[in-house]
């Protein structure tokens, strides 16, 4: 299970970062040429080297030679600590008639000696590039001068250890600090590292469905249809009533196509459209698969069974004063109140009066009557109710019908909303056909139709939802 999880979640990070690549790579330039503006407002540093040979001056003999070198390599650490003392620097500080102090060389210089060598390098930074080679051939200078004080004499009173300089300072062609490019890549490296650590944290944090994958990963229940974000207008009517022609509404035919499908197993006469909190468009989307499916010629009912914030009448212009709640109310059959769409074979039951009490409405023997009454005069039923969250009436509905289908809404919907109501359905014994995202950015046709392929591969029986449908199309 751990294993599974962790990969996954590098799975989802992987996912987030290809998403918004554009953003990664928006996040290194900014820092690659951020990091390289900085380093053009530091003012360059320039280090010149004078490079120091040590040896013996006594010994003739292969032997002595050896010994000499050893000897002097071993002093080699001695040497280097006397390049920064005050025997060194202070003639070096009177050369330049005290504008650089003791204190301000040894800042400058730094000693360094190769691995196994009598070599000993002085090295010198400074803003002003001649200045760092010339402070490095004196300060060498001086330490050939100071060895020949400090080191043992022979019998002749020179001194036994040499110092030569193998290798001049000299002014310094490029700059050793700020490193301009290393710099800039360093920053587009931070920028990349930063930009998709806050990519991967953000969505870890963001409990929002965020795309078809993440509700893939998120529950077991197939994906009939993804709806195509519904241009905005003034007119209230369904998306396939105004713009027929539209990619929206062709993406409400893909929904029909899919439910037929998804129905060759389990006979659907009666669909209730619920989602999981408001706003996601469950209104909408049962209002546009009623009107798609009537267009096949088969006899549909569109039930507003959302009595808590019906919008079915609003949609279709009808007087929503009279209707569902009429019905099981007053017991006024439904004959009379339902109102057809003209030139449709799509009939209209408004919600009528929000009542008080819309759950004991909707478990009523009443209710239950209802049901089995239309769904034997009509092809296809299709009930919009309140969200599942929202109340019970969701959960009452479902009990009652063949079929199920969620609304999801990738940005209303968080995924503990959409597992809790996937849970409360499945304790209630309703049959889920699949989820619909809605309100998607429009895509390419083809991976919808690879989808309907692949349902239509996995069945063999003849699509029920509804008969007229089928041999229409």
């Amino acid at each position: 299970m751990s294993t599974t999880t962790n990969t996954m979640s590098i799975a989802r990070a992987i996912a987030v970062i290809r998403k918004r690549w554009y953003l990664v790579l928006a996040a290194a330039i900014l820092g690659g040429v951020g990091a390289f503006a900085v380093s053009n407002t530091v003012t360059p540093t320039y280090h010149s080297t004078a490079s120091l040979y040590f040896s013996l001056r006594t010994g003739s003999s292969g032997s002595d030679i050896n010994q000499g070198s050893a000897y002097t390599q071993a002093q080699m650490l001695s040497f280097a600590r006397l390049a920064t003392s005050s025997v060194v620097l202070d003639p070096v500080s009177e050369q330049f008639d005290g504008e650089l102090t003791e204190p301000q060389l040894r800042r400058l210089m730094s000693v360094t000696i190769p691995q196994s060598t009598v070599i000993l390098d002085v090295r010198v930074g400074s803003t002003d590039r001649r200045l760092a080679a010339l402070v490095a051939n004196r300060v060498a200078d001086s330490l050939i001068t100071a060895v020949d004080e400090v080191a043992p004499a022979d019998a002749d009173g020179n001194s036994t250890v040499s110092a030569t300089v193998i290798e001049p300072a000299e002014p310094a062609i490029f700059q050793t600090f700020p490193n301009k490019q290393q710099d800039a890549l360093l920053g587009a490296i931070a920028g990349f590292i930063l930009a998709c650590a806050a990519l991967v944290f953000g969505s870890f944090l963001d409990t929002r469905v965020r795309s078809e994958s993440a509700l893939k990963s998120l529950t077991g229940v197939p994906i009939l249809a993804s709806i195509e974000r519904f241009p905005k207008s003034s007119d209230p009517r369904p998306v396939a009533l105004r713009q027929p022609d539209g990619r929206a509404a062709a993406s409400v035919r893909r929904l029909r196509s899919a439910l037929r499908f998804a129905s060759a197993s389990h006979e659907t006469r009666s669909i209730v459209v619920t989602s999981s909190v408001h706003f996601e468009g469950k209104s909408s989307v049962a209002a546009n698969l009623a009107v798609v499916v009537a267009e096949t010629g088969a006899r549909v009912l569109l039930i507003d069974a959302n009595l808590r914030t019906p919008r079915v009448a609003e949609m279709f212009s009808r007087d929503g004063s009279v209707g569902l709640t009429t019905v099981l109310v007053d017991s006024v059959p439904f004959r009379s109140i339902v109102q057809p769409w003209a030139g449709s074979t799509l009939d209209i039951l408004p919600s009528g009066e929000v009542p008080p009490n819309p759950v004991e409405l909707l478990e009523s023997a009443r209710m239950s009557d209802l049901i089995r009454e239309v769904v034997a005069e009509y092809d296809l039923v299709v009930i919009d109710t309140a969200p599942v969250l929202a109340g019970a009436d969701a959960l009452v509905m479902a009990r009652q019908v063949d079929s199920t289908v969620v609304i999801v809404d990738y940005k209303r919907v968080r995924r503990a909303q959409l597992t809790t109501t996937l849970e409360a359905l499945e304790r209630s014994d309703a049959h889920i056909s699949g989820l619909i995202p809605n309100g998607v950015k429009a895509r390419a046709r083809a991976m919808d139709d690879r989808r309907d392929a692949e349902v239509k591969k996995h069945t063999s029986a003849r699509p029920k939802i509804p008969a007229s449908s089928a041999a229409a199309e």
